[in-house]
């Protein structure tokens, strides 16, 4: 039953991170919070989140994928830096301090900023609008960085900063996306003894599911040109709302 549950949380979210170019760990992670210990979680959402991103970064290119990693860091070396940085403390927060208290930070950071959005879709509110500078590349960088080493939700602190850089689709998704590999690989490294935890059989299941992450990538990928811009915002801004309930609620139970 549990592998069933598994397959179904990770083709779904799968599918939204195609569309939307993040989802995956967020969602994996928050489903899967409520039937085995979040460092598992994480440690068994970390492989195929690694790929994916991988994956992202390999679709609607316009130069050869090695020139356009080349191209995206140049433009957001801060913003990598430091989110690597900040995975790296994120990760020993994560096996240090109380899970509760890390969630409802999660949920708070993350509800705040999908009503914002939402509302600001439809002209209710102003936007929160974050100067593209230096400074605010690297706080942003790290936020999203120490959020998601401990909780896998980098996706709330990375789209405040890119959605007031730019409105282009592909540009924000490969961006975030490039941030969520190198931060993978420093989290998969931290919690390397969360590994040998794992039984023969679960290694087993961690490839079957990639899988079938894989096969929803592409469909969400398919799915994300035929989309507007306003639509991408507005479901990036759902699932976070969904997300952060889900979060805060987890939270609460814990205490």
């Amino acid at each position: 039953m549990q592998s069933i549950i598994l397959t179904i949380v990770f083709i779904i979210a799968a599918i939204l991170h195609g569309i939307a170019g993040m989802a995956f760990p967020m969602l994996a992670t928050t489903s899967l919070a409520f039937i085995m210990p979040l460092s598992k979680v994480v440690a068994l959402v970390a492989l195929p989140s690694l790929l994916m991103s991988l994956l992202v970064l390999c679709t609607h290119n316009q130069k050869s994928i090695g020139q356009e990693i080349i191209d995206y860091l140049k433009n957001y070396k801060l913003l990598v830096i430091s989110s690597v940085v900040g995975s790296i403390l994120g990760v020993k927060l994560l096996l240090i301090l109380p899970i509760s208290w890390l969630y409802l930070l999660m949920a708070s950071i993350t509800f705040y900023y999908s009503i914002n959005g939402l509302l600001n879709i439809y002209g209710k509110v102003k936007p929160i609008k974050v100067v593209a500078n230096k400074n605010n590349m690297m706080l942003f960088g790290f936020l999203a960085g120490l959020i998601g080493g401990a909780t896998n939700a980098m996706s709330p602190i990375l789209l405040m900063y890119l959605f007031s850089q730019t409105d282009d689709k592909n540009r924000i998704t490969k961006a975030s996306n490039l941030c969520f590999l190198l931060a993978k690989i420093v989290q998969i490294y931290m919690l390397k003894n969360q590994y040998l935890l794992l039984e023969k059989s679960e290694y087993g299941l961690i490839l079957l599911l990639t899988l079938f992450a894989i096969i929803g990538l592409y469909i969400g990928i398919g799915l994300r040109s035929k989309i507007s811009t306003k639509f991408f915002k507005t479901l990036n801004f759902t699932i976070l709302l969904i997300l952060a309930l889900k979060i805060g609620y987890s939270g609460f139970l814990k205490f």
